[in-house]
């Protein structure tokens, strides 16, 4: 009976797997021991079953006459997909012999929308400008959770950014603490002020976050909260081509994010060892400025804050960032020498030069505002800037021959 009401807790059927924990052998030292499995799986797994709903239309407007606007070329698709008995693993009883348990676990809806305007901006017997700009968002929402609420280990576990996969969250939703605003700010409650009224005169507002006078610490929250959706807002694309008698094109692409964030758990682990750049940046804090190292440790260590549950390594939105940014992604320009070197043989002797991801103009003070880290191939887990490696400047040379 009591292993029967364990499986019933965690949401899975008796029989599922086998009765008797089945426990794996690894070699210890010059000894062998024995260890649970790290995750079961379900015999009677079924498939996910997904169905997605698209509305779209296309159109074409005559604005212009001439060589210049001769129309506008505009489609939009809003679509919406549904997903039901996603497999995921579940967190079981030791006791039941394994840590995890590979099943139907989740129920999730996605949706967003896309749309794209083209433009044939100028069009002349030797010259054309084309224009595209494209624009998209889209979220995913967990609809519900069989056996309750999953906590994961993240990408960035290590620094206790806190992901849980529950009814009504976000997909890529990060939970922390976040520093007081108001040195006379209430808990939950409503009723309740974090720091008692008596103590209040010894805290002011620095940098909009509650500072002691004395101690120099940020004061957080001992409420976790979420941080916030680190899934951009607004997602887009700006294409120009431009072509001058079928020989010369010059191309280029900006790419738009806006408000996108990432966890910076890169500049978390440097206060962590006093060797971030911040630590030289002055503040002021009860009349006096000077970079004090107390300040900036308490991001990261649990200095003067005497508010339960908040301590090291924990998630503090002082290290969420708006990670918004205007991005060159493509530039090249190619010339085709074929019809200046005159052979019937050739038909094409294309040279072109191009680079890559050679402009970024964003507010994000980490290395780039488009990482995310690498280390978990979960798409449950977004958002974080846990020392990966940033996309790199590239330049090209590229000869195309036709014969």
């Amino acid at each position: 009976m009591k292993l029967r009401a364990a499986y019933g807790k965690a949401g899975i059927q008796p029989g599922a797997f086998d009765r008797y924990p089945v426990l794996n052998l690894q070699p210890t030292g010059n000894e062998v021991a024995y260890t649970n499995q790290t995750g079961a799986k379900n015999p009677n797994l079924d498939v996910e079953v997904s169905s997605e709903k698209e509305i779209g239309t296309d159109f074409s407007v005559a604005i212009g006459k001439g060589d210049w606007l001769r129309a506008v070329n505009i489609s939009f698709t809003y679509w919406k997909r549904n997903t039901d008995n996603a497999i995921f693993y579940q967190n079981i009883p030791p006791s039941l012999g394994a840590t995890q348990f590979l099943t139907n676990a989740i129920k999730l809806h996605s949706d967003g929308w896309q749309a794209s305007i083209n433009i044939p901006v100028y069009s002349s017997r030797n010259i054309t400008w084309d224009f595209t700009t494209n624009f998209g968002h889209q979220t995913s929402v967990i609809d519900d959770v069989k056996g309750g609420d999953i906590p994961l280990t993240t990408a960035a576990s290590t620094g206790s950014t806190s992901l849980v996969l529950a009814a009504g969250r976000k997909i890529g939703e990060i939970y922390g603490y976040k520093a007081l605003t108001s040195v006379d700010q209430l808990r939950k409650d409503g009723k309740t002020p974090f720091i008692a009224s008596a103590n209040q005169g010894n805290y002011e507002i620095v940098d909009g976050r509650v500072v002691n006078k004395i101690t120099r610490a940020i004061f957080f929250s001992d409420e976790a909260v979420s941080l916030g959706d680190p899934n951009p807002k607004l997602t887009s694309s700006f294409i120009n081509s431009i072509t001058w008698k079928s020989t010369v094109t010059f191309a280029f692409q900006f790419d738009w994010i806006d408000g996108s964030h990432l966890y910076n758990q890169t500049n978390e682990w440097m206060y962590r060892d006093g060797i971030s750049k911040d630590f030289e940046k002055p503040v002021t804090i009860n009349g006096e400025t000077g970079a004090f190292t107390a300040y900036y440790a308490s991001a990261y260590y649990a200095l003067g804050n005497t508010a339960k549950g908040v301590g090291n390594n924990v998630t503090k939105d002082y290290f969420y960032k708006d990670a918004s940014f205007v991005r060159l992604r493509n530039i090249s320009l190619g010339a085709d020498f074929a019809r200046y070197i005159k052979k019937n043989w050739l038909k094409r002797c294309q040279l072109i030069l191009s680079g890559r991801n050679l402009l970024t103009f964003t507010n994000y003070e980490g290395m780039d505002p488009e990482i995310s880290s690498g280390a978990s191939n979960s798409s449950f887990d977004r958002g974080v800037d846990h020392n990966s490696i940033p996309n790199l400047k590239s330049y090209q040379v590229t000869l195309n021959l036709g014969f």
